[in-house]
């Protein structure tokens, strides 16, 4: 069975190429009860969690690898790395990113929709520190979105 999800096709009338005005195609996570937002360019897919083999000597946030249709993929919990708590519900997801060459599985409470999001730049120094991976903010509707840079996590993660 195959358990990738499709990611929507932006609205006709969004340009190809999204500029800041138009904003950004974002997967969206939650984490503890944040928001977070994933280049939805970046996803490759959205699995069940796997159980993880832990490798010894690797930061608390690193689960370990998971054997995805015979690729060994290494996973992270991204709530641990960024505040510190571990998932929470545990039929959670995996969320398979890949930046390059690069994948990396990120372990996430829930997953919601793909949404065009305006984003501005983590300029603030208290933002642009937070875990060193995010790399703006977005708005829906009242709830604010840290969005994460995906290429950074995946190069800190599997560096």
């Amino acid at each position: 069975m195959d358990s990738t999800v499709p990611l929507p096709e932006p609205p006709e009338q969004e340009p190809a190429e999204p500029t800041e005005a138009a904003g950004s195609r974002l997967l969206l996570v939650d984490l503890g009860g944040a928001t977070y937002g994933l280049d939805a360019d970046q996803v490759r897919e959205i699995v069940p969690l796997l159980p993880a083999t832990r490798l010894p000597g690797a930061p608390r946030h690193v689960k370990g690898v998971v054997n995805l249709r015979g690729q060994l993929l290494t996973v992270c919990d991204l709530g641990e790395r960024l505040t510190g708590r571990s998932l929470q519900n545990p039929d959670g997801s995996t969320v398979v990113l890949q930046a390059g060459d690069r994948a990396l599985g990120i372990l996430v409470d829930d997953v919601h929709d793909v949404e065009w999001l305006a984003v501005t730049t983590a300029a603030d120094a208290t933002i642009a520190d937070a875990a060193g991976v995010v790399s703006g903010l977005g708005r829906l509707g009242d709830e604010v979105v840290l969005v994460i840079d995906v290429p950074e996590l995946v190069r800190q993660t599997l560096a």
